[in-house]
């Protein structure tokens, strides 16, 4: 949970560098209230589970700006220029990002700065 809460800290910080557990762990917990939150909309609120209800929509708003910065400084920590993240927009983007999240981070310094210690 601390680095779901990490992540809002840095939430507007696309400079530095997010290891695996921090970028994993915020995807996580993401995904849980997402549930939890569709769960929320369809079973009280009356929300069809194809529509979006409004709890959901707002914690989607709530949660973009970090989980776009989080992506970005885990690019970061492989070496890779944030803008990479474009290349979600294509089908074979995708694999690559999803790759580039997996993967080891730099040991030591790189072109983005040290690593994380969080």
């Amino acid at each position: 949970m601390k680095y779901f809460i990490l992540a809002f800290k840095k939430a507007f910080d696309f400079n530095a560098r997010a290891n695996r557990p921090e970028y994993w762990y915020f995807t996580l917990f993401s995904t849980i209230f997402s549930l939890i939150f569709m769960g929320i909309d369809t079973q009280l609120l009356g929300a069809s589970a194809e529509d979006i209800g409004i709890t959901g929509a707002i914690f989607s708003l709530v949660t973009f700006i970090p989980s776009l910065s989080v992506s970005i400084r885990r690019l970061h920590d492989v070496n890779k220029s944030g803008w990479n993240l474009l290349w979600f927009l294509t089908i074979i983007g995708v694999f690559y990002i999803l790759y580039l999240h997996i993967i080891k981070g730099t040991d030591g310094s790189n072109n983005y700065g040290d690593p994380s210690k969080e």
